[in-house]
């Protein structure tokens, strides 16, 4: 016996079985069932049926007995489908919380994502890119609450539709907006170890064809001490023997972000929607440090630091998407997009070193715009019963501009004077206009599917005072392949090639030096060039019934690596940090996933990567490091009645190597006690947080030739949650189809050196 859903447009594929006499039946809530007998005279071909319709049930429906339910776990022959809305733990937990169990995601316990293994992907919103998941992935996904969620796609292999990002992957959060007259949630979320305070709301309505949905956000963190040590010992001692920087260091936040979509169903063919998306980040960093110097051949001399760091960093964005089907042929689609990102840095920092000899005050303050227009057009055509031709345009337009102005002092009586060698105005124009096409054929148990992606790139860069240039252009192309087979109704099987691309942005190019410590500075580099990452895998997948496995194996391989590389001066002693396309990377990764109801009110997820990572640096054949990374997830639930359920997480992580640093073996671990109650409109979670361990010193190792650095945070590991979510309205009918924007293409942003 075979079961399967439709589709919205109510077609539906079985697998075909051998020949014989079948029945087929269709069903649904509120109609009769409707039955019809089928012969299957031979296995070769496709059979179709002619259209069914059901006639609504007489009476009136008193009672609905559920006796089955959709698996947790789905999947496609390109993306594997988390139902959220099917996982009772959901309800009091945040997206962070939600993606440590999605199949080939892994997050540590400070929040941090890998998708596939890989730290580069992106984050979308019902398909299309928004401003919070762009700029401040981490904090946005611990705010945004769980209830809203109805499912988490995962992409492991994004096609040639998709930009040329070189990401390990997509994460597309699909919010519930199935509403006739309105609904919506509110929650609060509040954790001891960081002080952290959040709160947001989430509302849909549809009159007639026009829905609204709107979702808002807004937390805080109050000041949270954390202690830092960090040593630096030079091969050759010509200055010093040994620096070491040691104190405290009190960091802050503060959030808002939100989105509003306005759509509109033209008709059963045309939808239009307008969104906009808004975001805002307030940080705020207090460092008060002991710099102790030691001597090879004198005694060792003491000074102090202290560091004032504040960032604001708003932004909106706006869109509008048209989407077109046919009536002659509904699978075809015409998609026209269009979207307006604006975005603002202001950062202000202030600085003193109290040293033996001269003192120095010093004002880095910056300021910078990053627009960007995005223009696509996508067509997908039926070309014949089984294949699928793809194609499109994109263009992405990136206006850019800082102002960074650098003041000095060495005396608290005098004025400070301007340091002309780190101010400047940088204008920056980045346009990429990209072409892709892509078929895709399915036959009997197998689908092929192969495409390209051409991208030309034009960098322009113009730093005012000095009267240096940046002027880059060049064409990429990015194929792709996938091959997918179903070995049976529960196992697949997949094979993907890939050539990914990933972009520098201002970030990385910007010159501005961070020489808040003097001996201790970092900067952009605006000679910086892309990288191109091959990727080879193959994927084996098991679905039946709640239960899923799947394991990935992956080979991928890089000649012109971006490295963050750290130099040191044996003449000053200045250890001077900045990117560079140095490296050549060869990874070999091997992922586990498995997901399963061990009884109807238990279940358990366990998400796990082993990677292996060589790099090497073409400039300097005889630099290299090599070494084992991993990341691994286990959550379990189980619930006592419909109102009480128990979860609780375990977690290990280390990065990597890379060519020149060696990352720490962390673990974290959790209990949750969940309660509803006021017949489970209101959701109550208590849970407890690192409970066996109060604080944590991660230590991190930074070695070359010319000098040995260790790095060792002090954080707060103990801590508690409480969160209270409150659902009101009624669930009924779907809102819109529509799907976004969304680019891909650009490294994700760092922390903001000298900002620790």
């Amino acid at each position: 016996m075979q079961t399967t859903l439709s589709k919205e447009n109510g077609s539906f594929q079985f697998n075909k079985p051998d020949t014989g006499n079948y029945m087929l039946s269709f069903t649904y809530t509120g109609f009769t069932e409707y039955k019809i007998n089928i012969n299957v005279a031979s296995r070769a071909g496709d059979m179709q049926i002619d259209p069914v319709q059901l006639t609504r049930a007489p009476g009136t429906l008193t009672a609905v007995v559920v006796n089955g339910q959709r698996p947790l776990v789905e999947q496609s022959d390109d993306k594997i489908v988390f139902n959220v809305e099917d996982d009772p733990a959901s309800k009091t937990e945040t997206a962070i919380d939600i993606l440590r169990k999605t199949p080939f995601i892994t997050v540590d316990g400070e929040d941090n994502i890998k998708v596939n293994g890989k730290s580069n992907f992106k984050v979308l919103l019902n398909g299309r890119e928004t401003s919070m998941f762009a700029r401040n992935v981490k904090e946005a996904l611990r705010g945004f609450p769980g209830v809203v969620i109805s499912k988490i796609e995962v992409i492991t292999t994004p096609s040639a539709k998709y930009d040329g990002e070189g990401i390990g992957g997509l994460i597309n959060i699909i919010t519930k907006k199935k509403v006739v007259g309105y609904n919506g949630t509110l929650s609060s979320f509040s954790r001891t170890s960081d002080k952290m305070n959040n709160f947001s709301v989430n509302g849909n309505a549809k009159v007639g064809n026009v829905g609204l949905s709107v979702f808002l956000n807004s937390g805080i963190t109050d000041p949270v001490q954390q202690h830092n040590t960090s040593t630096t010992i030079p091969s050759t001692q010509n200055i010093y023997a040994k620096r070491t920087l040691d104190g405290d260091q009190q960091t802050s936040s503060g959030w808002s972000f939100g989105n509003a979509e306005l759509s509109w169903e033209l008709d059963s063919l045309n939808t239009i929607s307008l969104y906009t998306n808004i975001d805002s980040w307030r940080n705020k960093t207090i460092t008060d440090q002991t710099i102790t110097t030691d001597y090879a051949s004198a005694p060792s001399t003491v000074s102090y630091y202290s560091l004032n760091n504040k960032t604001n960093n708003p932004g909106v964005n706006v869109g509008s998407d048209f989407i077109k089907h046919f009536r002659k042929n509904k699978e075809r689609e015409f998609s026209l997009r269009f979207l307006g990102e604006f975005g603002k840095n202001d950062a202000k920092l202030n600085s003193f070193q109290d040293n033996p000899g001269t003192d120095r005050y010093l004002i880095n303050n910056s300021y910078a715009t990053n627009n960007q227009f995005t223009i696509q057009a996508d067509n997908s055509i039926p070309v014949s019963k089984n294949g699928k031709f793809e194609g499109g345009l994109k263009a992405i337009l990136r206006r850019a501009s800082s102002d960074f102005q650098s003041l000095v002092k060495y005396d608290a009586a005098d004025n400070y004077s301007e340091n002309a060698t780190n101010t400047d105005h940088f204008k920056y124009n980045q346009n990429v206009i990209s072409l892709y096409s892509m078929y895709s054929l399915r036959w009997k148990k197998s689908s092929f599917r192969a495409g390209v992606r051409a991208e030309y790139t034009s960098v322009n860069g113009d730093f005012i005072s000095s009267k240096t240039r940046v002027d880059h252009r060049y064409v990429t192309f990015l194929p792709n392949v996938q091959f997918t087979n179903r070995m049976s109704q529960i196992t697949t099987l997949v094979f993907t090639y890939s050539k990914r691309l990933q972009r520098p942005y201002i970030w990385d190019l910007n010159p501005f030096v961070y020489n808040n410590d003097s001996l201790n500075i970092s900067f952009g580099n605006p000679n910086l060039g892309p990288q191109t990452v091959h990727a080879l895998s193959g994927q084996l997948r098991y679905a039946r019934g709640n239960t899923f496995a799947g394991i990935n194996i992956e080979g991928s391989y890089s000649g012109n690596k971006i490295l963050q590389y750290s130099s040191f001066d044996p003449q000053t002693g200045i250890t001077k940090t900045t990117s560079l396309n140095i490296g050549k990377e060869i990874q070999s990764s091997l992922n586990l996933n498995f997901s399963t109801k061990i009884t109807p009110k238990w279940s358990l997820f366990v998400n796990g990567s082993l990677r292996y990572s060589t790099v090497k640096n073409n400039s300097d054949v005889s630099q290299s490091n090599s070494g084992w990374g991993c990341n691994f997830n286990l959550n379990t639930n189980y619930r006592f009645s419909d109102k009480f359920s128990v979860s609780s997480y375990l977690g290990l992580w280390q990065e990597p190597r890379t060519i020149q640093t060696t990352y720490p073996f962390n673990t974290w671990h959790n209990v949750a006690f969940n309660y509803k109650i006021f017949k489970n409109k209101i959701n109550i979670s208590l849970r407890a947080v690192n409970y066996t361990e109060k604080t944590h010193d991660f230590n991190t190792i930074t070695k070359d030739r010319n000098f040995y650095n260790t790095n060792i945070t002090r954080q707060i590991r103990r801590g508690g949650v409480l969160a209270v979510t409150w659902n009101f309205g009624k669930l009924s009918e779907n809102v819109s189809k529509k799907k976004g924007v969304n680019n891909d293409d650009i490294l994700s942003k760092p922390a903001a050196p000298g900002s620790n």
